[in-house]
């Protein structure tokens, strides 16, 4: 927010500057009044907020008003809320989605297909971790179902390489046959990444700050061997 000096001076005299500011709605801050927010400063915080309270509760008026910026901003990048809940979500599951295709277009095609197995489960859950609130998101979603389910998954939601590495590793006899993607894929968000979209759970549970970088690639270390070890031959 800009000081008060700062503020007089736009507003000119201070007789001025009181009568401007007494025409003004309560509550509404200034349009131009408070810091330059950039597009992805406000995706973070929209992402937040869709998150904590869901596409219906979420107000764009309210989130303009913890950023201390203009509703006009916001309009500029975003015409409507549901535009600028598919940019958030492109944002964000987006960087996920991406950085794991990266990573399973990287692998040597005769990799050990256990280590590739392992080394996409801590990708997953180290990116993930800088999106808590995908998991909140994709939680609500996935209970109602609808066409923003639909728009995360069809655009975001790629299991086509886990099924792959996992199809290829029962085929050696790697891996259990009754192993399913639907399971793995429900042990590593709703299980693996709980810590993220739990964090104060997870910190009364006791243990380091489940953000923090080293905590967060020890527990994907964590995960991944638990679940590679309860899937795999013996």
């Amino acid at each position: 927010m800009a000081s008060l000096g700062t503020v007089s001076g736009r507003l000119g005299t201070p007789a001025t500057g009181r009568r401007q500011l007494r025409r003004r709605r309560a509550g509404r801050p200034p349009a131009d009044v408070g810091p330059v927010r950039s597009r992805e400063e406000i995706l973070d915080a929209a992402l937040e907020a869709f998150g904590a309270v869901g596409y219906d509760a979420m107000s764009v008026r309210e989130l303009t008003r913890r950023l201390g910026v203009s509703h006009n901003l916001v309009h500029h990048y975003f015409r409507s809320k549901a535009e600028l809940w598919r940019a958030a979500i492109d944002h964000s599951f987006g960087t996920v989605a991406a950085e794991l295709a990266a990573a399973f277009s990287a692998a040597p095609p005769q990799a050990d297909l256990l280590a590739s197995l392992r080394q996409a489960m801590i990708i997953f859950l180290t990116v993930a971790a800088r999106f808590p609130a995908n998991g909140l998101i994709i939680v609500r979603e996935g209970a109602l179902g609808g066409e923003r389910l639909d728009y995360i998954f069809t655009r975001h939601v790629n299991l086509e390489p886990w099924r792959t590495l996992l199809a290829r590793a029962q085929r050696e006899g790697k891996v259990r046959a009754d192993v399913d993607i639907r399971t793995l894929f429900f042990l590593l968000t709703d299980g693996g990444a709980g810590p993220y979209t739990s964090p104060a759970l997870a910190r009364r549970i006791g243990g380091p700050d489940p953000l923090r970088p080293a905590a967060i690639r020890a527990h994907a270390e964590l995960v991944a061997d638990i679940l590679l070890g309860g899937i795999v031959t013996t």
